[in-house]
């Protein structure tokens, strides 16, 4: 259910409309930073939370993607790094730090591992479930894998952001099939122990494998076909936008910021590099929005596995009345 600001003035049809997904906003939380244009933008419109829903799920909703068990993240990414559309049940797979806590542990934080060191996994894993129907590849990027079953698979996952610095214990595979994923986990996790790959992460001060997050699992021939062509531009350069773009034959096009999107009608914006947003999203959108270039922008962030919406309208930025707080108070994770 959307919260709906009402305006004092008649929406005409050519009207410019803007969404911008903010992927892992919780680090730049994290970092403090106060921006001016950003507080001006949290003060002035109107917020909605969406605690059912990553950000991921948010973005498959936008494009009339249906969940399957999970939401099908690992083909849509296959299908956005232009792998062949083979048969069989596919999961994202993070190399993962558990850590422990006094009598469980929690989801530490994905680990980084260069491109030999996924090859070197993928391949020693492969090797290993070699008799038991399970393909381990690395992704394009090598910055995770992709899991391949051809078995019959009935369980449910949770996504990162969804576990991220929770008790693991209570967000392992779920379903039918949950308890033979989980021991599949318990044995990855002997297999990494003292392994070759995390002797050299260990003398180079670096966080360990320790285990693997398995998400966003599906099939190809179930992911469904929306009703109608989505009519919006889409700029972003992730392998889960360039999926949802092919499967729903929309264009994609990369942009670096605000300043060299080029807008002819309604859009969708997927950031994923967090670096620099005051000066290169958030002041000229303010400034797009005071100077009428756009008529609504939503801004949807990613924090700790919810979807925080801000809406705003192009008169909202008069609201002078509104006093800036941090930031940080705009995302209340007080009940979840």
């Amino acid at each position: 259910m959307l919260l709906c600001f009402q305006c004092l003035v008649l929406e005409t049809s050519d009207d410019l409309n803007l969404d911008v997904y903010f992927s892992q906003f919780g680090q730049y939380l994290l970092s403090g930073d106060d921006a001016q244009a950003f507080a001006k933008l949290c003060a002035v419109g109107v917020w909605e939370k969406d605690a059912a829903h990553a950000l991921e799920a948010s973005l498959c909703k936008q494009f009339g993607i249906k969940k399957q068990a999970d939401w099908p993240l690992a083909p849509l990414c296959l299908l956005g790094e232009e792998a062949h559309q083979e048969g069989g049940y596919w999961f994202v797979v993070h190399p993962v730090h558990f850590v422990l806590q006094r009598d469980f542990f929690t989801l530490g934080d994905v680990v980084r591992l260069s491109r030999d060191e996924t090859e070197l996994l993928a391949s020693e894993l492969n090797q290993h479930f070699s008799q038991e129907g399970l393909r381990f590849m690395p992704n394009k990027a090598s910055n995770f894998l992709y899991l391949q079953v051809n078995d019959d698979v009935d369980v449910t996952t949770y996504l990162l952001s969804e576990a991220m610095g929770r008790d693991v214990g209570k967000h392992m595979p779920q379903g039918k099939h949950g308890m033979k994923f989980q021991a599949l986990l318990n044995e990855v996790q002997m297999l990494l122990h003292d392994h070759p790959i995390n002797q050299a992460l260990e003398e180079r001060g670096l966080l360990v494998v320790n285990s693997l997050w398995l998400s966003g699992g599906g099939r190809f021939e179930a992911i469904n076909h929306s009703a109608h062509k989505p009519a919006f531009q889409l700029f972003a350069n992730d392998a889960l936008s360039a999926g949802l773009a092919k499967w729903s034959r929309v264009s994609i096009a990369l942009v670096k910021d605000y300043a060299s999107l080029k807008l002819a009608g309604d859009a969708v914006l997927v950031v994923t590099n967090n670096s620099d947003l005051e000066s290169d999203w958030f002041d000229p959108m303010l400034k797009s929005l005071k100077q009428k270039e756009l008529n609504t922008l939503r801004c949807h962030f990613d924090v700790h596995g919810m979807t925080f919406t801000l809406h705003l309208k192009a008169l909202d930025t008069w609201k002078f009345w509104r006093k800036l707080k941090p930031v940080s108070s705009y995302f209340n994770l007080a009940n979840n």
